[in-house]
């Protein structure tokens, strides 16, 4: 990573500057783009656990890009496909589940990179636009971020940290939970703090940007605090469900200050 990087996401950690961002499940093209111009450095579109398909995804990532956030693509699974597919649509980084060992984390950025950097075969459909150019060392500038969330990959954390072309590590603490015998559960900063130290230590030392997926405003704070790069605050499900709650029962605070005796429904004839 350098500083001079043309992706706003390799330069501000390359900077030193943390990146929040926010998760969206939904296919919802306006959606995307409301969330990106509420202020998130990234909106990521997660085509592996979302309801999103392909053909949702590009206008997904047009709206995010016209929003001012920086647009990233969880894929399905580390296969080169679905990572070529992504970027070419113009995403300025890839997150890649499940990776266990080097030689998956070689398969990923080979996966984002052109020869003879990597396996990439060239064809920007439109990543030359968002990217502002059609040269292969310009396009390259993507950022590979591989998720360390089994118990492979956490015995292998170090090896994988140690692959060139792995700009940083993403955990999500639902999976590592399931990895340690754990359920997952609203507090993983106290539950899973041993293998989170393990996966943060490696990174450090390697010089390789830390992610983590958050569930809420208190989680994403914490991980704030500890030093993370990139800290996803929260999904459009979750968000939306929790504005829908929170509405109806500030609402319905009002039945409880209604003066006694005064009964509602329609005036009788």
């Amino acid at each position: 990573m350098t500083g001079s990087s043309p992706n706003p996401m390799l330069r501000a950690w390359a900077e030193g500057r943390p990146l929040f961002g926010i998760w969206l499940t939904m296919p919802n093209v306006l959606g995307a783009e409301f969330a990106a111009r509420e202020g998130p450095d990234y909106v990521c579109v997660d085509n592996q656990h979302g309801l999103i398909d392909f053909s949702d995804t590009v206008p997904m990532l047009i709206g995010i890009t016209a929003g001012g956030s920086i647009p990233v693509v969880r894929v399905t699974w580390n296969q080169p496909a679905p990572i070529m597919a992504a970027l070419d649509a113009g995403a300025f980084g890839v997150i890649v589940p499940m990776v266990n060992s080097a030689e998956e984390a070689e398969r990923a950025v080979g996966a984002c990179r052109f020869p003879p950097k990597g396996m990439r075969s060239y064809g920007p459909v439109r990543a030359k636009y968002p990217m502002g150019t059609t040269d292969p060392e310009g396009l390259n500038e993507v950022a590979c971020i591989v998720m360390v969330e089994t118990v492979g990959g956490i015995a292998h954390v170090e090896d994988i940290v140690s692959v060139p072309g792995v700009d940083a590590v993403y955990i999500g603490p639902s999976d590592l939970a399931l990895a340690v015998g754990q359920k997952p559960g609203p507090r993983p900063y106290d539950d899973l703090a041993e293998p989170v130290g393990k996966i943060q230590a490696a990174c450090r030392r390697h010089g390789v940007a830390l992610g983590i997926h958050s569930l809420s405003g208190e989680a994403a704070a914490h991980w704030a605090e500890a030093g993370f790069d990139m800290i996803t605050v929260g999904s459009d499900a979750g968000m939306f469900a929790g504005a829908v709650r929170s509405y109806l029962e500030t609402a319905r605070q009002g039945l409880a200050r209604r003066p006694a005796g005064e009964e509602g429904g329609a005036p009788g004839k």
